[in-house]
């Protein structure tokens, strides 16, 4: 194995140690592809500052953007060897929200 081939793993994991880039991953999960303006509103954050994160996430190739007229949309990459990993994480993250939702959850029905 060579020094470069790990280089590359460690930038795609600097760019996933950020909470905020995990929260932007999860939501194009959860909703598909966005354009940067949904998720400006969102995250109720600036186009700029979004931006800069969006960067770093589509310099790791862990999303896809495409123009549409004037609009960026965002979504995720599922061909990058992480998404797997991404994928488990957000489906076990969102089967734990639905539990979480739920009051009757682990509470046996009294009669």
């Amino acid at each position: 194995m060579s020094a470069t081939s790990f280089s590359n793993d460690a930038d795609c994991f600097k760019a996933l140690s950020d909470d905020f880039r995990i929260k932007i991953l999860c939501y194009l999960y959860e909703n598909g592809e966005q354009c940067v303006c949904s998720l400006s509103e969102f995250f109720e954050i600036k186009q700029s500052a979004l931006s800069y994160h969006l960067k770093i996430l589509l310099d790791n190739e862990l999303l896809i953007q495409r123009k549409n007229a004037v609009w960026n949309i965002y979504s995720l990459n599922q061909k990058h060897f992480f998404f797997p990993v991404l994928d488990k994480l957000f489906a076990a993250r969102k089967k734990k929200m639905r539990g979480l939702s739920d009051p009757n959850k682990g509470h046996s029905a009294r009669t």
